[in-house]
């Protein structure tokens, strides 16, 4: 038991204030009025191999070269449909567009080509996500299976006996796949679980049949180890570790961790193992390793719209977000991410505890506000200080269990478990 505490032991980093706890706009903003985007509804990013960021919105498709954007539609080229879903471009340099109602649309030298139900095995309908992934097989989610061309071969996958190889998945409702060097294909199903496929093995983790914590998600990711994260609508982060076969997983959330948002739409892992996640309401959450949250929203960066349904780091490691109605938001260039997400200082003691817990502010904060928080959301216990002096928290009158201690400090809020034993 006192393994599973520590591995609970995680850290929530906000910043609270406006705009920010130095005072900047951290994003700029591309939309219908700035920009002659056609929507402010982005549904994908993706960058090709000339630098250019093309930006799929349910209303056409965008080209931005770094100084203007192009807006292509059906009407002024080749594109199968106006209602983008999803982008990807594999290793020749080809575009390929996915969209909600008309199949998928290939762009190469400013010609376009078609994958529909008319030339391939796809359904026309319901194109959720494509992926190009390291031998350049393209992997398609679609409401009704998973599909892949592997150049030799099409493959489909559902929840019928006549998926390939036998391999029959839980449900057939596909909505994003990430494949390990080692060809592990990890899918995101929604309804359906996590499923894994190799050449030779195949197994699906659902609530029912391994008590996995959410049948549902939006995205998956693999980090360095080729460990998985999953972006659930409900479920918060979910991290499997080591195997996919038996692996344990952890489960984060806003009672276990103190999220700003279960709600978790979209995921990706950068150069430095950081895990970037578009939420419903939180704006972006960054987990930036061990036991750290940072998060970016209208209140603390200027961020248009705290509904992010895609993100992408560019090829100058330039953070991208694609909003629901708040159009596209690039982060400052001129600054790194991880300047802006450091963590403050502060020590809390001991932990787990038995009734009395310490806090020491930072360093040169001037005080801090403080607030204890049940598992149910309820503020058990709150106060402030204006000096750098210890603050003693009494617990004695309060059950056994996991509480959150959020401090803000230098205009940010920290939340982090305290163990009541």
């Amino acid at each position: 038991m006192r393994i599973v505490v520590h591995l609970l032991f995680w850290t929530l980093v906000g910043i609270a204030g406006t705009p920010n706890a130095k005072g900047q706009q951290l994003w700029e903003v591309f939309d219908m009025a700035t920009s002659g985007l056609p929507s402010n509804t982005i549904t994908d990013l993706v960058q090709d191999h000339q630098g250019d960021i093309w930006a799929g919105t349910d209303w056409g498709l965008c080209r931005f070269d770094g100084t203007a954007w192009e807006v292509i539609q059906t009407s002024n080229s080749g594109l199968p449909g106006d209602d983008v879903s999803c982008l990807s471009v594999d290793a020749q340099g080809r575009l390929w567009v996915g969209t909600v109602s008309h199949g998928i649309g290939i762009l190469e030298d400013g010609a376009w080509s078609y994958l529909d139900n008319t030339n391939s095995p796809i359904v026309t309908e319901g194109v959720k996500h494509i992926l190009h992934d390291h031998r350049d097989w393209v992997w398609i989610s679609t409401e009704l299976g998973l599909y892949c061309d592997t150049g030799e071969e099409w493959r489909h996958y559902d929840h019928t006996p006549e998926s390939y190889a036998g391999f029959t998945f839980f449900g057939p409702n596909v909505r994003a796949v990430d494949v390990r060097e080692d060809g592990l294909v990890a899918v995101a199903t929604m309804n359906a679980g996590l499923t894994y496929l190799t050449e030779s093995e195949f197994i699906y983790y659902t609530a029912a049949s391994s008590n996995f914590p959410d049948n549902s998600m939006n995205d998956v990711a693999l980090d360095g180890n080729g460990d998985r994260w999953l972006a659930c609508p409900a479920g918060g982060l979910i991290w499997h570790a080591s195997t996919f076969m038996g692996g344990p997983w952890f489960q984060y959330t806003a009672a276990n961790v103190g999220l700003p948002d279960n709600t978790l739409l979209c995921i990706i892992v950068d150069e430095d193992d950081r895990k970037i996640i578009g939420s419903e309401t939180g704006g972006v959450i960054i987990f930036e390793g061990p036991g750290t949250f940072s998060v970016l929203d209208e209140a603390n960066s200027g961020l248009p719209d705290d509904h992010v349904r895609c993100v992408m780091m560019d090829d100058e490691g330039v953070l991208w977000a694609g909003t629901n109605i708040g159009g596209i938001a690039r982060f400052d260039p001129t600054m790194r991410l991880e300047e802006y997400s450091q963590v403050p200082d502060i020590n809390v003691y001991p932990n787990p505890a038995t009734e009395i817990v310490h806090i020491r502010p930072s360093h040169g904060s001037g005080g801090m506000q403080w607030r204890v928080i049940d598992p149910t959301g309820k503020v058990v216990q709150e106060g402030t200080t204006r000096s750098e002096e210890e603050v003693i928290v009494d617990l004695s009158n309060v059950s056994s269990g996991v509480y959150a201690l959020s401090v803000l400090q230098f205009g940010r809020m920290t939340t982090l478990q305290v163990i009541r034993n």
